[in-house]
């Protein structure tokens, strides 16, 4: 198994002390970012490719104990790019 680089952000925390070790954060992400080997409830998951998140919050959202946190960074959150030149529209 490989572990993240560690200059790569990674969005999602977990929280060791709530989680569960249910597997359903593995289950559900639909980029197959994290990993949870399956029937050990000894093991946190771990976030494999971070930098692939989709920021979509599904882990959070299944997460029975909300030990997940979906993390924005900082260039995210105060982006000032209109939709439009995101989506690469033209307006006339």
């Amino acid at each position: 198994m490989t572990t993240p680089r560690k200059d790569v952000f990674n969005p999602i925390r977990i929280n060791a002390e709530t989680c569960v070790k249910c597997n359903l954060c593995d289950w559900i992400c639909p980029g197959d970012l994290i990993y949870k080997e399956e029937d050990n409830r000894e093991t946190l998951p771990v976030i494999k490719y971070p930098d692939e998140c989709w920021y979509c919050g599904l882990c959070q959202s299944i997460c029975p104990t909300n030990a997940i946190t979906v993390v924005f960074p900082e260039q995210m959150i105060h982006n000032r790019t209109d939709v439009a030149s995101l989506l690469g529209k033209v307006i006339e």
